[in-house]
């Protein structure tokens, strides 16, 4: 593709998919969820069906946060632990907000480096998410995909 773009002079790289991303667990296939597209602060997230839906539409900016519906944050609080559910939140650029998403697959809070995981290895619809220690389980392993 870039080639053909570059015959015609063209000095740009083509970009990159950026936003608006699906956060799909590897071992569901499901997709990181506001459950009924709640705006609400403290919704937990949860697994649904992936169906492209605005609740299920995250955007990682460059200061490390998951922004759904342009103005949520995902965040777990600022003394999270083990258990700690992740919900949404006003976005403030607080640290309990930040996430790396990282080349392993696994998703993992900024602040206290707990993963992102699914409760309970479960992997159906309405299984909520939340915070854990990284155990290499594959219901902490996520892949995003436009």
């Amino acid at each position: 593709v870039w080639q053909f773009f570059t015959q015609f002079g063209s000095n740009q790289p083509p970009q990159q998919p950026s936003g608006n991303q699906r956060i799909v667990g590897r071992q569901s296939g499901r997709c990181v969820d506001i459950n009924n597209s709640t705006t609400a602060n403290g919704t937990q997230a949860q697994l649904w069906d992936c169906n492209g839906g605005a609740n299920q539409r995250w955007t990682p900016t460059t200061g490390k946060q998951l922004v759904v519906y342009g103005n949520k944050c995902l965040g777990v609080g600022q003394s999270a632990g083990n258990g700690t559910p992740a919900a949404i939140w006003d976005c403030n650029g607080q640290a309990d907000q930040q996430w790396n998403i990282n080349p392993d697959g696994t998703i993992t809070a900024a602040q206290s480096g707990l993963c992102l995981d699914a409760v309970g290895q479960a992997s159906g619809n309405g299984t909520k998410i939340q915070l854990w220690s990284c155990s290499g389980g594959a219901n902490q392993y996520w892949h995003l995909e436009n």
